[in-house]
Order: structure tokens, then sequence, then C-alpha cells
């Protein structure tokens, strides 16, 4: 078995406020995680927890290096003077080179045409709709090839066809070994996932 998470004992405090207690978690090469919860119950503060965002108080974290991170669309600077494939460009960045590589262009181009938006990449990330810039954030975390990935509401105000086409691409991530962790609201995100489970966070602790 080859472990692409591994989260032991976690405590995530804000001030005094405890918002995740002593949760564990393991999570395997292509295996699919749902998480769940009611609003404020720390689903975003467990994913930010994994990706470096936010420290841990206690425990321990040990995950593959190579982990993209895709925050809900809220967070996103939409003013920020960049294009569609800029953005998705320093997704590369993780290998801390000065110039990208044809390998990093090709990268780009392959996780664009993936998420059929291509047509997108010379337009400013203001003019996006939220499920295309949605689905921006996620070719960008393609482009670091990634064993882990964290997704927070990815699927929030996407049609049928953008929902259709990002489960495709993550059921090949799936297939091809990456591990995936998807903070999601919505029941129907949670059918037709192989090798899947799902764990709801209530109380700051993890029930499967």
């Amino acid at each position: 078995m080859n472990e692409r998470l591994n989260l032991q004992h976690a405590v995530i405090r804000y001030g005094d406020n405890i918002v995740i207690n002593d949760v564990s978690l393991k999570v395997l090469a292509g295996e699919m995680i749902f998480i769940t919860g009611v609003n404020g119950s720390g689903k975003s503060t467990l994913t930010r927890g994994i990706a470096g965002l936010l420290p841990l108080s206690s425990g321990t974290l040990t995950r593959s290096e190579r982990m993209s991170y895709v925050p809900q669309v809220e967070e996103a600077d939409r003013d920020f003077p960049a294009c569609v494939r800029e953005i998705v460009m320093t997704g590369t960045q993780r290998r801390k080179k000065l110039f990208y590589s044809r390998r990093d262009r090709l990268n780009a181009d392959n996780a664009m045409r993936e998420l059929k938006i291509e047509n997108l990449s010379d337009r400013e990330i203001k003019t996006l709709s939220g499920g295309q810039l949605r689905r921006v954030f996620l070719a960008r975390a393609l482009c670091g090839e990634p064993e882990l990935l964290l997704l927070d509401e990815p699927c929030a105000g996407l049609d049928i066809e953008s929902h259709r086409i990002l489960f495709g691409v993550l059921e090949k991530l799936l297939a091809n070994g990456c591990a995936i962790l998807m903070v999601t609201h919505a029941d129907s995100d949670l059918d037709g996932v192989k090798n899947s489970r799902v764990i709801t966070i209530s109380g700051g602790k993890i029930h499967e």
C-alpha cells in the first residue's frame, strides 16, 4: 500500500477555540475521500491544515510532497491582473525554477484541454464565471502533477456539463494513483466514484 497522507491526532486551534480535535486520517494512492459536515464544522480548516496553510497545535502530518490545494473560489482575488494561462502555469512553480520548461507548458496545455478551458487561455480571470474559475484553479493544480489533491467545494455552482468534466478528470487522476480529498455539501457528489469513502466532521472530530 502506498500512503499519500498520514495525519495522526491532529489538533488545530483558533485562539482558545479547538476547531479540529484529535483527528487521525490515512489516505492511500488512488483513494477518494469526501469530507462532509455542517457549516462551521471544520471541513475547510482540516484541508487547510493538511495543505500546510494552518499550523497543527499538536499531532503529526506526513504527506506526499507532490500536493496541490484548490481553495474555494470565494477566496480568489478576481482583480489580480492575470490571464487564465498565466494562472494555470503558476501550478508548476513547485519545481522552484526561474523559467518554465517545455514540459511545464505541455502540462498547462494538457490541463486546460482536459478541463475544456483552452478557449479561455487569454481571458483575464476577472471576466470568468465562478464555474470557469473553478476549472482554472483545478487546471493549475494539475500542472503540479499531484499525488495528493485537496479540493474545497469545487462543485459549488457548477452546471451539469462542468460537473461531468470535473469528475471525469478526477477519475483519471485516481486511476493514475493520485489520492483526492474533497470538501462537499452536495449528496450528488458522493455517487459514482469507485474506491471512495465519506467522512463527516462534527464537533471537530471525524465520523466515518
